[in-house]
């Protein structure tokens, strides 16, 4: 199974950037459906968490607050629940 990767987000060193998520399902149907919880990590290059915290949930939007503290390419995952499931949708993020 491969990773799909959300989409791809360049900052510069130093910004502290929202990233959002729009949470749908992969079917594209109307489904109804409620994010319970919302949280995010951050992982540099070397694959170490540099940062976390929770998620900001406004509907089926998730928004959380970052700034990496190196250079580089990082990975970003939105990490949530959706009944009895946990999604993440990971995001690449290069930081010049």
């Amino acid at each position: 199974m491969g990773v799909e990767y959300v989409a791809d987000k360049y900052v510069d060193l130093g910004e502290r950037i929202h990233l959002r998520c729009v949470v749908r399902p992969k079917c594209d149907q109307d489904i109804p459906f409620t994010i319970k919880n919302a949280r995010w990590e951050l992982y540099n290059s070397a694959g170490v968490l540099e940062d976390e915290g929770e998620c900001e949930i406004s509907g089926h939007e998730l928004d959380a607050m970052v700034q990496p503290k190196g250079t580089g390419r990082y990975k970003f995952k939105f990490i949530y629940e959706v009944a009895d499931e946990i999604w993440v949708d990971p995001v690449k993020l290069r930081v010049n």
